[in-house]
């Protein structure tokens, strides 16, 4: 059966600084170039966004923030701060007892009576205060650790700034068109989890999912739609962690510190998960035009941002396809003659853990960040503050230089879509807890596939 072309690019400007060659994976540099680099590239687009407002308004622009004047409204640009104790702490990491487990990971920072919120640059650094930053406005929400921002307002008799407006550097403009755009249309998939025993509607799931691609499912009135799947995205966690980590069994007598390291696998898990996705992402290259596949942080590439494609030897037989396309986490690739920009959801899933409990128990809470970190212009702020990311130097390869046609966050609870500025978010569900797969096509609209494969898939929302 004939398939829809993909047109696959790379997008070598926009994806070659996210790649990272072994050679220079080092972590002797400090994290402030980064930062010094971050400010520096965002402060004239906030600006813009904010010279509107200062036109009619008697309000001063301050470049350094050490030189607020007093007694005045001032604009001021910088980077922010969150002071969150409840935020991981790595001289407490260090000065932990080793004989004791970690404390479990926390799913929110936020303390209401102790968070404070800063806005600092090479000068100096203020608090903000103001109903603007308290911690439960929608402001707040915004302001996370790490985001370039110009504040409005007043230095108050204590040495405070108090907030009356806020500016982050907006949507930047997009890139010339690659080209016509292509019909056909994207399959997007997250959480595959190939290999997983515990729960064999997995097995039964990417089985399902391979004859819809293939066709095998389709009957012949079907048939002609299916022609039109062009490529999938698989946008992380493509296996169990707990199947390829290593585990250090504790001996009878032996300390902390004496544990042999072996690679095991744990009960409920298949003894290799790789071999198992292997030959299924070999027939799906097979029929596909493009498969694009980024790890996710449960897969076998790292847990630093940004993720390195999977490596070939991991996917032998698959990576004899030329369709076969392994990226980065994040990753920039083009399909369709339309640039996409696409994540595993940790930027995300980080991004969240900076609200309260109520505010991330709302339906819409990952789409919103997904919105506004367009908004932010910037894909991982909270990086390297409580995301684990690579001391680049003098750049910030997470600093959106163009706006994506499509911007895509997996391995989330649920499948959501928003069109901002011309730029449609989707949220590729984490599989495992929904069973769903979306189809997309080239005019953005979106179709869910349901694979319910036994009762128990069906009641998490399939």
């Amino acid at each position: 059966m004939p398939r829809a072309a993909a047109a696959y690019e790379a997008l070598s400007t926009l994806s070659d600084p996210l790649r990272i060659p072994a050679s220079e994976r080092s972590y002797a540099r400090q994290f402030a170039q980064m930062y010094d680099y971050r400010l520096a590239a965002l402060r004239r687009r906030v600006y813009h966004q904010a010279e509107s407002y200062l036109q009619d308004r008697d309000v001063t622009y301050v470049k350094r923030i050490l030189d607020i004047p007093p007694k005045r409204t001032c604009l001021i640009i910088g980077t922010f701060y969150c002071h969150m104790p409840l935020k991981p702490d790595v001289l407490q990491d260090i000065a932990r007892d080793l004989s004791l487990p970690p404390p479990p990971p926390r799913s929110s920072y936020v303390d209401l009576a102790q968070d404070q919120r800063f806005l600092e640059d090479q000068s100096g650094r203020v608090r903000l205060v103001g109903a603007c930053m308290e911690p439960t406005s929608s402001w707040a929400r915004q302001c996370l650790t790490g985001v370039v921002a110009g504040v409005i307002g007043t230095e108050t008799p204590d040495g405070d700034f108090e907030v009356s407006q806020v500016f982050f550097p907006g949507v930047p403009p997009p890139l010339a068109p690659l080209g016509d755009v292509l019909k056909g249309d994207i399959v997007l998939a997250s959480g595959l989890y190939a290999g997983n025993a515990q729960d064999p509607s997995h097995d039964a799931s990417l089985e399902l999912l391979l004859e819809w691609l293939t066709g095998e499912l389709s009957d012949a009135s079907d048939r002609e739609r299916t022609s039109r799947i062009s490529s999938l995205v698989l946008a992380g966690n493509l296996v169990p962690h707990e199947a390829w980590a290593q585990v250090a069994p504790h001996r009878p007598g032996a300390g902390p510190h004496n544990a042999a390291a072996t690679t095991t696998s744990t009960p409920g898990t298949a003894p290799n998960p790789v071999a198992a996705l292997d030959p299924w992402l070999e027939q799906v290259c097979a029929v596909l035009d493009a498969v694009v596949v980024l790890p996710g942080v449960d897969d076998p590439s790292g847990a630093t941002l940004p993720q390195q494609p999977w490596l070939a030897p991991l996917l032998p037989r698959a990576s004899q396809w030329p369709s076969l396309h392994c990226v980065t986490n994040p990753a920039w690739f083009g399909l369709h003659q339309r640039r996409f920009l696409a994540t595993s959801g940790q930027t995300i899933d980080d991004a969240l853990k900076y609200l309260a409990p109520e505010a991330q128990a709302e339906h819409d809470a990952p789409l919103r960040m997904a919105t506004t970190s367009l908004q932010w212009s910037h894909v991982a702020p909270t990086a390297p503050d409580t995301l684990w990311c690579y001391p680049f130097k003098a750049t910030d390869p997470f600093v959106l230089r163009a706006a994506p046609d499509v911007y895509i966050v997996g391995h989330q609870p649920a499948f959501a879509t928003e069109t901002i500025q011309g730029t449609p978010k989707w949220r590729a569900p984490h599989s495992h807890r929904s069973a769903f797969r979306r189809r997309t096509t080239s005019t953005y609209h979106t179709c869910p596939v349901h694979s319910d494969v036994c009762d128990d898939a069906a009641s998490r929302g399939a």
